[in-house]
């Protein structure tokens, strides 16, 4: 199954609805593809040690 959250409009809860979906659910990969202000790591206090520039098809 595929979930997506998206909305054209910053500011909406986006961010909040994915990352309790994940939490909720089992065996998920969440991608943030914000390109503007990824915050996904700040919700789930991930520490970001690297980048790494991405193509997503």
């Amino acid at each position: 199954m595929i979930i997506s959250v998206a909305s054209g409009k910053g500011g909406t809860g986006q961010t909040t609805v994915a990352v309790n979906l994940a939490l909720s659910l089992e065996n998920v990969q969440l991608i943030d593809c914000d390109v503007e202000e990824p915050n996904v790591h700040i919700f789930l206090d991930i520490g970001m040690e690297e980048r790494e520039e991405v193509k997503v098809e």
